[in-house]
């Protein structure tokens, strides 16, 4: 897939249009393969605040839907999230291995995952049956089920065997001390209808 087939699958004109939290939940969801330099020269043309934040939205959205018990998981998803939010705050494109190419290969890992490698085992307490469910499904069905009488387990332990590289730890780490320290002051104007940073709906609705 190329640039501008995946700005026409977003419905956008250009890199720099895709500014909402909806729009990056398409992206992030979509099952069509997306290549690394696609998303490349996706994110290189975006302003790099706005990548930054609405990458943080759509993670902390997930990190929401992530069942009590699975905190392995929950961890996994929260550095990969941290670590891809700060490599889009710095917004480096000049450099061989720019923080932006770096963070266009840790997407299409990430994607790959979520959408394809990454599995659950997903049994119905009442009835037995047993399905497997990539992690975006397993989520989904999770959420689904918090709002009706079927109970599930889910097992993602076969989806943990995810390889995190030591520069990922390592920006994931900075990245909350960065957060610690800053001081979001939104301003007495501050009007979260009109904000294009908002999350909008949440990422299981896609």
């Amino acid at each position: 897939m190329e640039l501008d087939e995946l700005l026409a699958l977003l419905d956008v004109d250009s890199p720099a249009e895709l500014v909402y939290f909806e729009q990056y939940a398409d992206l992030m969801e979509n099952e069509n393969d997306i290549p690394v330099e696609t998303l490349s020269a996706l994110v290189e043309e975006m302003d790099s605040d706005v990548l930054s934040e609405i990458t943080d939205n759509y993670f902390d959205d997930m990190l929401g839907f992530i069942p009590d018990d699975a905190a392995e998981l929950y961890t996994l998803i929260h550095t990969v999230g941290t670590t891809l939010a700060s490599l889009a705050k710095t917004g480096e494109t000049d450099a061989e291995d720019s923080t932006l190419k770096m963070y266009a290969e840790e997407l299409y890992k990430f994607r790959n995952w979520l959408l394809d490698e990454g599995i659950c085992v997903c049994t119905n307490t009442s009835t037995e049956e047993v399905k497997e469910l990539n992690i975006l499904e397993a989520l989904i069905s999770y959420r689904v089920s918090n709002l009706t009488d079927e109970d599930y387990q889910y097992d993602f332990s076969g989806a943990l065997d995810y390889p995190i590289d030591e520069y990922i730890i390592s920006l994931s780490a900075l990245a909350e001390d960065s957060y610690d320290d800053e001081d979001y002051d939104l301003g007495d104007d501050y009007d979260e209808g009109s904000d294009p940073l908002d999350k909008g709906d949440p990422f299981w609705e896609h």
